[in-house]
């Protein structure tokens, strides 16, 4: 269990997506360490429509050369290998921490890009963005709000690999 400043760091990423959920009025609910994968819960108004979110956060997730391209990195655990499903979102927050000011910034990012890129063999179980797709992750509450009203291009995007855009490993 996280201690210390990362237990504060990873409570304000999952409170930060909750708020950004809330004010655009989608139903959340935080589980506070009571699902082993999942930190919000978000639904439509009428609860036809789901969203899970595991929420990674960073204080400052740029980096400037990883695997050869710029981008964002996250730790995110060995059990990401694999699981995926349309339903199931990161929400990874990057707190952009600079001289004790934060500027938050959401990336959500469909489950499937995850376990496609995390590998069994890694020393430490990280999750690299690259910047080339920030335009299909970063602040895309409308993929969200498009989701949850049940919408093909929302859904159509959480299935997609779009190869060509992200980092390959092996």
């Amino acid at each position: 269990m996280a201690t210390g400043r990362s237990q504060f760091v990873g409570a304000s990423g999952q409170f930060y997506l909750a708020y950004g959920l809330a004010v655009r009025e989608i139903n959340a609910s935080l589980t506070l360490g009571n699902a082993p994968s999942v930190d919000v819960l978000a639904s439509s108004r009428d609860g036809r429509h789901t969203l899970s979110f595991q929420v990674k956060t960073s204080r400052n997730a740029y980096r400037r050369n990883r695997y050869g391209s710029e981008g964002f990195e996250w730790d995110v655990g060995k059990g990401v290998i694999g699981k995926h499903r349309e339903t199931f979102w990161y929400a990874f927050v990057d707190l952009h921490e600079k001289d004790e000011r934060w500027d938050p910034k959401i990336f959500f990012v469909p489950s499937r890009w995850v376990a496609e890129f995390v590998k069994p063999d890694f020393t430490r179980y990280m999750y690299f963005l690259p910047i080339t797709v920030s335009e299909l992750t970063l602040e895309r509450w409308d993929l969200v709000q498009g989701f949850l009203a049940g919408k093909k291009a929302a859904r159509d995007w959480a299935n997609d690999w779009p190869e060509n855009k992200l980092v390959k490993w092996r």
